[in-house]
């Protein structure tokens, strides 16, 4: 799955929507479905709604849980001599 953005234009006005979409292969070629819209980009970053719903995403990935203490915890990494 990933996000992708869905531009549209209206009245003259270019708007752009976060949509969650999957793609899977159907008889040989791929094919994506739309499982569901976020909403307007612009509104989503302004009400911080995108930064709350990356940061609970992030909660059930555990290679970003880690990176997340690691950069908590000031832990730095250096070279080896």
């Amino acid at each position: 799955m990933f996000v992708r953005i869905k531009r549209n234009v209206s009245k003259g006005v270019a708007y752009e929507y976060l949509q969650i979409v999957r793609s899977y292969r159907e008889g040989g070629k791929v094919r994506q479905q739309i499982i569901g819209s976020l909403g307007r980009r612009d509104r989503l970053v302004a009400s911080g709604d995108l930064d709350g719903l990356l940061k609970s995403l992030a909660g059930f990935s555990e290679k970003l849980r880690v990176v997340e203490a690691v950069r908590e915890s000031g832990l730095a990494a250096r070279t080896a001599q």
